[in-house]
């Protein structure tokens, strides 16, 4: 039922440890479009991109109805930032929501800087939260009950509320799209459908209880995507569903229909995918022709490993050979392979890690297949991430405040934080430097703009491949060289950028490689 008070909700996304802000906050869109079918106006405070955000939030908070903010692990500290200046400056009620606090509500809920806690999916308990108090009431259930949404009853996400939407229209993909989308590429992220019925015991979905399958009707896609394309002039759109197959008759019906409007001739997309679902049945040669016809250009592969052992360690309940043959099909219908690795999982050897490096020097033969390697991060509350705890190689902190150590958000979150049950961290971290500098994964030949700077990456690439070939991983002058370069690069980048750096970005902005749980 909508309101017609035009009462402002006042949603918010910190800054991250990662000084990475590459995705506008769709989950805020998401939400902020329900609350204005209701009714409510929206405003979206994206702290990453705003210069002066402090001036800017005591501004926008003098007539919120509420404020709400959507945190994941790396923004926890900003977050409670965030949440201390407003208890110094007012008395609006405090809504935590996001993948944290769907982790820890009771650490959330304990906090006298929070007022109500939304677990899981936020459309629906922020918009009865909403009603309930511009109706003068205050729940008294701290812990909003998950909800799982229809997600064909959902609006039209309204990207317009994201401000300066352009930035991240505009904003730099290291995806390897530069032969498939004319540059400079225009592109949104878009959610089709929620949950992944997958067991991997690294993943948030197992942990947070997100493996319901939940989808959009092929239709409502097709007019979504083609409403977005039109008035933000897209090039590319990056589905970022959790598992975009599932439903395969559903994603051949959004590609045929992708061909029949047209849009497969100025417009590209790439998704998700897991090797195993490269079969007769699902991902077979007619309809990869299919999906390439309509524009589909890339499909991330959470391949994770090259060792059967440490596929189990993982539940990935894929094999060796499945991946070859996803990498091997997607090369043959000219669609990238970008895929996935981790390395010093709990409980591996190096000779699992040689064996990954190996199956990705095996991979190479395949032009289309590209890597991104890192070593594994203990999602909190992951099945992994509890029995490191149970062998005390890893605490869990044990309030909202306790993740304002620093260490703490390092153990969790920093990819080249050396860890006590890593077996050779050097070796694996040289590995994953020269692996990715070969697949460009971190810096991409055609970011560069400058004929010095794409000759000097292209020895440094050159010169990778043969130290890949050779697991030549010692440290030389080419390592150097090649962190001089991405730190200047960056650094450049980050001049030009309108947000400021968080404690610890210093450290570790750099790292992210996007990894992915398909």
């Amino acid at each position: 039922m909508a309101v017609n008070n035009k009462k402002k909700i006042l949603l918010i996304r910190p800054k991250n440890t990662f000084n990475y802000y590459n995705y506008p906050p769709l989950n805020l869109v998401c939400i902020g479009s329900v609350l204005e079918s209701h009714g409510f106006k929206v405003k979206i405070l994206d702290a990453g991109v705003l210069n002066d955000f402090n001036t800017d939030l005591e501004r926008e908070m003098r007539d919120a109805l509420f404020i709400a903010i959507g945190m994941i692990t790396p923004e926890i500290p900003h977050g409670i930032d965030i949440m201390k200046l407003i208890r110094t400056k007012s008395n609006i009620p405090i809504v935590v929501g996001g993948w944290h606090c769907t982790l820890f509500p009771e650490q959330m809920a304990e906090s006298e800087l929070t007022d109500y806690v939304v677990i899981g999916e936020g459309e629906d308990p922020v918009v009865d939260l909403a009603i309930r108090l511009s109706n003068g009431s205050r729940p008294s259930n701290k812990i909003r009950p998950r909800v799982y949404h229809d997600l064909n009853a959902l609006p039209m996400p309204n990207y317009d509320l994201v401000p300066d939407i352009e930035h991240y229209i505009t904003n730099y993909l290291t995806d390897r799209l530069a032969a498939y989308v004319p540059q400079p590429i225009r592109w949104l992220p878009y959610d089709s459908s929620r949950g992944c019925p997958s067991q991997c015991a690294f993943c948030i979905n197992v942990v947070a209880k997100n493996q319901k399958y939940r989808k959009k009707s092929a239709n409502k896609v097709l007019d979504e995507t083609d409403r977005l394309i039109k008035k933000y002039k897209l090039t590319h759109l990056k589905f970022i569903d959790d598992n975009y197959f599932v439903d395969i008759k559903r994603a051949r019906t959004i590609a045929t229909g992708f061909i029949k409007r047209g849009q497969h001739k100025t417009v590209t997309y790439d998704c998700e995918c897991r090797c195993d679902y490269f079969n007769d049945r699902m991902l077979n040669d007619e309809t990869l022709e299919l999906l390439r016809e309509s524009g589909l250009v890339q499909l991330t592969l959470g391949i994770e490993s090259g060792s059967m052992r440490t596929l189990k360690i993982m539940r990935k309940g894929i094999t060796v050979e499945q991946a070859e043959r996803a990498v091997q099909m997607c090369d043959r219908h000219g669609i990238i392979a970008r895929s996935s690795f981790m390395f010093e999982v709990p409980g591996e050897r190096r000779d699992d890690i040689v064996a990954s490096i190996q199956f990705i020097n095996k991979m190479r033969k395949y032009p289309l297949f590209a890597c991104g390697v890192g070593s594994f991060r203990p999602y909190p509350r992951c099945d992994l991430t509890k029995k490191l705890i149970e062998k005390g190689y890893l605490s869990e902190p044990q309030s909202l405040e306790d993740w304002l150590h620093g260490e703490n958000i390092e153990m969790y979150t920093s990819a080249e934080l050396k860890r006590p049950w890593q077996v050779d961290p050097e070796f694996s971290e040289n590995a994953a430097h020269y692996l990715n500098l070969e697949s460009e994964t971190r810096i991409g030949l055609h970011q560069l703009s400058n004929d010095g700077d794409r000759e000097k990456l292209q020895l440094l690439i050159e010169i990778a491949k043969i130290r890949n070939r050779n697991l030549d991983y010692k440290e030389g002058n080419d390592t150097k060289l090649y962190k001089d370069f991405l730190r200047d690069y960056y650094q450049q980048k980050r001049s030009s950028d309108t947000h400021g750096e968080y404690p610890l970005s210093r450290k570790i902005s750099e790292q992210f490689e996007g990894d992915t749980d398909g």
